[in-house]
């Protein structure tokens, strides 16, 4: 040990030991200080043979004396490990900034409405189109389907009494979804009742569709019946003729997909509309520059969730695998929700959509698709407005599926009646929950004697029903 170390001032008093000498003031060598040692000479503060520089008594290993040249390459491979170590830390940095980055322009690009975007592992794509006037409903629509990489296509055809969810609290028929004033409600209003991934939605005017077809230079259909204009009842005269193979130009083509004759149901207007669809898009440009003059010249992204380009890549798709007459259309399969008028809504047949959804939209199932979505339709009894209202928000809260079942055919009910399809005691058990989410008695449950259901439990509200 150094004197410097043995008469270190006491921590206590501040006072040097007793009988320690004062501290050396002479001029002390850099080697010295650096516990090095003079050619020739032994290190300062050591005893014979002593190659350490460690007070005595220490455990730590023993660390030879340095020398300047030493103490210089130490510093140097320190400063080496140091400057490696920022350069270790500044790419770290680096690559996180520029992750954060790629995420916040991929994020703001998901804002923006500029087409189709496919989700991870779907090569599907999935367009709602609708053909409303104006100022009017839709008359038709359809769920048109085009697979990228399996190169198929195909439509659900989409009709405008279809009851649908989603847009509005209590449900609405499809035709309506286009006088919300979004253009994104058809294609809502079909994913939430339908439970497919819709990507995009095409709000085609009846005037858009003259122009489109005129631009096509007309489109060649079947015509199954004369189609009539004017009053029902009243002078009617024919705008076009029954007839195979005739090439319609805009307005009468118009005439013919929109047209629905007395008595007729909606799937005959469906089967017209769909001729005129797929026709349009076969015989538009095939070349991409001139479909997309063609499309810009009728605006036809203007009540669109997608741009113009996303447009007419998915037409041109579309319209290709159409003209090799691989494209396949089919009318949803519904049944009519009977509330006593004369237009009954009609709700998606259950059986028919899984065949769909196994099928042609096997590739738009939602992640979440499978789980077991119990059906419970409302009917008000009571005629109290908005009391079926009431409901919906009672069993949406519980995880039911609501349907809206308008009036009953008559009012003035006092006690509400649920009916299960049959008394099995998940039936039975399905029924009490259902009473108790309502607030009824137990009592309320019955089993329906008219067997299966458009629904998987039927309610109709009574006076004791208390929201």
């Amino acid at each position: 040990m150094t004197e410097r170390h043995r008469h270190r001032p006491d921590k206590k008093t501040g006072k040097r030991a007793e009988g320690a000498p004062r501290r050396r003031t002479d001029s002390v060598s850099l080697a010295d200080r650096l516990g090095g040692s003079e050619p020739g000479s032994e290190p300062r503060g050591a005893g014979p043979g002593s190659t350490t520089v460690l007070p005595s008594g220490s455990k730590a290993a023993a660390v030879k004396p340095q020398s300047r040249k030493q103490l210089r390459e130490q510093r140097e491979q320190q400063q080496r490990q140091a400057r490696q170590r920022w350069f270790i830390t500044a790419a770290a940095v680096l690559g996180v900034v520029v992750i954060g980055a790629l995420l916040v322009v991929w994020l703001a690009g998901r804002g923006e409405d500029t087409g189709m975007s496919v989700a991870v592992g779907r090569t599907e794509l999935t367009l709602a189109m609708t053909l409303a006037d104006d100022d009017g409903a839709a008359t038709s629509g359809a769920l048109m389907v085009y697979d990228v990489d399996n190169e198929s296509a195909g439509s659900v055809l989409i009709p405008s009494r279809l009851f649908v969810e989603g847009p509005t609290p209590g449900g609405l028929p499809f035709g309506d979804t286009v006088q919300l004033g979004d253009d994104a409600a058809p294609g809502t209003s079909l994913a939430d009742t339908l439970d497919v991934v819709v990507d995009d939605t095409w709000q085609v005017s009846d005037d858009m569709l003259t122009e489109l077809v005129d631009a096509s230079d007309g489109v060649l259909v079947d015509v199954d019946t004369d189609v009539l204009s004017g009053p029902a009842g009243g002078q009617q005269s024919i705008v076009v003729t029954a007839g195979d193979g005739q090439l319609l130009g805009g307005k009468k083509a118009l005439a013919f997909a929109t047209y629905l004759a007395p008595e007729e149901n909606e799937e005959a207007r469906l089967a017209r509309f769909s001729q005129v669809l797929d026709q349009v898009v076969q015989r538009l440009p095939a070349d991409r520059a001139d479909l997309l003059a063609t499309l810009d010249g009728v605006a036809a992204t203007d009540s669109s969730t997608l741009s113009l380009e996303s447009l007419a890549d998915f037409l041109l798709g579309y319209g290709g695998i159409g003209r090799s007459g691989d494209t396949s259309y089919q009318t949803l399969p519904v049944t009519p929700l009977e509330t006593g008028g004369p237009n009954p809504a009609l709700i998606v047949e259950a059986e028919g959509l899984e065949r769909l959804r196994a099928g042609l939209l096997a590739d738009s199932l939602p992640p979440d698709a499978g789980g077991e979505q119990i059906t419970v339709l409302v009917q008000n009894g009571v005629g109290t407005p908005g009391l079926e209202q009431d409901a919906a928000e009672l069993l949406r809260d519980e995880g039911y599926d609501f349907f809206n079942g308008g009036n009953a055919l008559e009012f003035g009910r006092e006690e509400t009646l649920i009916l299960i399809p049959d008394s099995a005691p998940a039936s039975r058990a399905l029924g009490d929950d259902i009473a108790s989410t309502l607030g009824v008695p137990e009592s309320a449950v019955q089993v329906s004697d008219q067997g299966s259901s458009i629904a998987d439990v039927i309610v109709i509200l009574g006076a004791d029903f208390k929201p």
